[in-house]
Formats: structure tokens, sequence, C-alpha cells
């Protein structure tokens, strides 16, 4: 089994190697900065030498914001080799990407924020003014772990974001936001399965509920409505393994994320759900289908 990622030196993927041992299987952690692909025939390189796909299994790719589409190509070579992915290519483009996420939540008749997108700063904040209203959340397509996150209270701020954002040549959307924010719940979802829930409580003064931030994490039972739901949105993106965020809205709750390279150290330390394992025996199973 192979674990694919542009950060292998973090502490995560020796607790997968380590599972890997108690389960009697080898996981072997990649560094996707120093592999090459051909696109046909499909080929792998590491460090100058083909590497060995056939012996390869399945493939877990944790593809953050470092280099994404250079993990991707590799991950697109293995995959057309033969390796079964626990997250395929398309997939992980949808999950890391806001908008292909709200379309694919919208095509599935599942709950979540009004997202707008657009270019042109004036445009775009004009329509995000009518369709959303205020305060509204813009947010870059791509950003993770809250960066890139900014609540505006009104039309001014909003324009004065989005004029800078173009003048980077960032790619942004807007959200509506939901009260009373500060607070999500993730819920970890494994082959169509709910591992378990977490509640994430903000820090004082900040409104978005990332561990990575600061926020106060604990375990937490949620209903089956939600269970449904963030299965389903996992689903709906296309993802073996996903970290599904949910936020209230008032009464109910919405899609707020879909993660297609969910971290679980909060989570498995509040739940004791020993997730490396689990991940591991997801793979083993997968791989016996190639």
């Amino acid at each position: 089994m192979a674990v694919l990622t542009a950060r292998p030196e973090l502490p995560v993927y020796r607790d997968l190697e380590a599972a890997g041992e108690r389960l009697g299987h080898r996981v072997l952690t990649l560094d996707a900065l120093r592999l090459a692909a051909r696109a046909a025939p499909p080929v792998a390189w590491s460090d100058g030498r083909e590497l060995p796909l056939s012996e390869v299994r399945a493939v877990l790719p944790r593809v953050g914001n470092w280099r994404p589409d250079s993990t991707l190509a590799v991950l697109g070579a293995m995959q057309r080799a033969g390796v079964r992915s626990l997250n395929g290519g398309a997939a992980i483009r949808t999950g890391r990407d806001h908008w292909l996420t709200a379309c694919a939540l919208a095509s599935a008749g599942l709950s979540h924020p009004e997202t707008v997108a657009g270019a042109e700063p004036e445009v775009l904040a004009a329509a995000a003014e009518a369709l959303c209203g205020f305060p509204c959340v813009v947010k870059l397509r791509r950003s993770r772990r809250g960066v890139g996150v900014i609540r505006c209270a009104g039309a001014a701020e909003l324009e004065a974001v989005l004029d800078a954002l173009w003048r980077l040549g960032e790619e942004p959307v807007v959200q509506r936001f939901c009260p009373p924010g500060g607070v999500s719940r993730r819920v970890l979802v494994l082959e169509d399965e709910a591992l378990g829930a977490t509640e994430h409580t903000a820090a004082a003064g900040e409104f978005r509920a990332n561990a990575s931030r600061g926020a106060e994490v604990c375990a937490v039972e949620i209903p089956q409505g939600l269970v449904e739901l963030a299965v389903g949105a996992a689903r709906a993106v296309g993802l073996g393994l996903a970290g599904v965020d949910l936020i209230p809205d008032g009464e109910r709750w919405l899609v707020g994320e879909v993660n297609p390279s969910p971290g679980w150290n909060h989570f498995a330390a509040a739940t004791g759900v020993p997730v490396a394992d689990r991940l591991v025996a997801a793979l083993v199973r997968l791989g016996a289908r190639r």
C-alpha cells in the first residue's frame, strides 16, 4: 500500500506505517515532490528510476496546497497503471475547489450555503449582495484550514476585499454567512461510513472553527440525519475518504466544506477512533480488487 504526499515528513505518515505493520501490510510513503510521471504508457519515476507500480496495490493520495497539480499528475499515472486509489483525481479536484464542491452538492440536492463565483470585483460584489446578503464570507476557491477566508459586513468591505484579490490574481467565491458562526462539526467519512464526529468551537473573537486555528475540539454524537448528510456529501463529490464540515444555520445544519485530504490527529484524540488502522484496512480491501 502507498501514501502519496508532498509532506512525507509529517508524523501522521509514521502512524500509517505503524498501522500497516500491526495489520501485516507494508505502507510505503512516497514523496510526491521527488516523483515524475509519464501520461502514456503510464509511468512514475522516483529519483531517476521507474517506480514498480505493479507492486503497488492501492494508494491514499494526500493532496494539499503545495504543488497539488504535480501530485495529481503522479496520481493519474498510478491510476492509469491500475493502482486503485481511495480518492480519485477528479474527485480531489472537486473537493479542493469550493465552487465545484457547491455545484456537486447542488446536483445531489444537499443543503449548503448560497455560493456565488465571478471575476470582475464590482460585478461579483453586486451579485453577492443580491444573492447572499450581508454579512457574507469570501473564500479563495482552493483555501483550506481557514486560510483566505474573510467575513465582510457590508458592500464597501466586500468590494475592497474582492478588488485586492483581483489584483493578486486570486479566484474567490462569496458565500452567505450562516449564523451564529464559530461552530462546526467534522464528520470523518470512509467508504460511505461515518467513523464519528467532532464539534469545533472557535477561539474568542474568531468565526473560523478550525482546529489549526486554535478551536476547541471534542467528540460529539450526531443524529442520523446529519450522518446521512455527511455521507451524502462525500458521495456527491466522489470521495472514499473525506472530512465533511457541517455548519449551523439557525436551527438546521448545512455542508460547509468537503475536504479530500483531511487530517485526523485532533479527531482521533477526541473520539478514540483508530483512524490509521481503519485507513490501512480500507486500502487493503481496495487493493484486493485491483
